[in-house]
């Protein structure tokens, strides 16, 4: 997916981006301090974690923190964007949503959002978000600092299944990838001291087929 790709809009001329080798696209300071800080407070007063989600669950023994935003079916294709708009008490989870619908992801449609934490001890494990074309995730990294040595990385695999690329949790990074790319959140380390949270945009490309054929190998 570059970013000269239909599947993603041209940004903004002043924003820094990094794109990588076809499967993914990564965006720093998408929002301002004000708006990154808005989005902090919401979580940190209306976000309660709930553990077990698991990311691809017909693989995993083992589970990590999530709260479900919009509570939508993992295999949902409709639009609810509009939950979003009506919801008064999500405004900074919309505010983001806004920004990215207006910049890189013009064509799309959001079908799920939610949230995912990890604590020491609770890896990810590589899996794919969807086998469905035209299925997009955007993953904005809400940690207010993050060092190198806290590790957390989210890790993208190659058909050879190896790394060809890990995202540092940055504040405020924005990773936006085509979901049959095989990815995985690493582990926090011994020394890191916080949680790592993420806010996942599921998004469906406006022009992409619907069928009822099951294509999901993650959540």
């Amino acid at each position: 997916m570059l970013i000269d790709d239909p599947c993603v809009a041209q940004p903004p001329a002043d924003t820094p981006i990094q794109n990588f080798d076809g499967s993914f696209v990564r965006i720093d300071n998408l929002l301002t301090d004000t708006e990154l800080g808005a989005l902090q407070e919401y979580f940190q007063e209306h976000v309660f974690w709930k553990y077990g989600w698991k990311s691809a669950s017909d693989k995993m023994v083992f589970g990590h923190w999530n709260h479900d935003i919009l509570k939508t079916h993992k295999s949902n294709q409709d639009d609810q964007s509009s939950l979003l708009a009506q919801d008064p008490s999500l405004s900074p989870v919309n505010m983001v949503w806004k920004k990215l619908k207006n910049s890189f992801l013009r064509n799309h449609h959001l079908v799920r959002c939610y949230a995912n934490a990890h604590s020491y001890g609770v890896e990810g494990y590589p899996h794919v978000d969807s086998r469905r074309p035209g299925n997009f995730t955007a993953i904005l990294y809400l940690n207010p600092i993050w060092k190198p040595e806290w590790a957390g990385e989210t890790v993208f695999f190659n058909e050879e299944s190896d790394i060809i690329q890990a995202v540092l949790p940055k504040s405020g990074r924005v990773a936006i990838f085509d979901n049959r790319v095989l990815h995985a959140a690493r582990g926090v380390s011994r020394i890191c001291p916080a949680i790592r949270v993420t806010l996942m945009f599921k998004t469906k490309l406006a022009s992409a087929e619907t069928d009822d054929e099951e294509f999901y190998g993650g959540m």
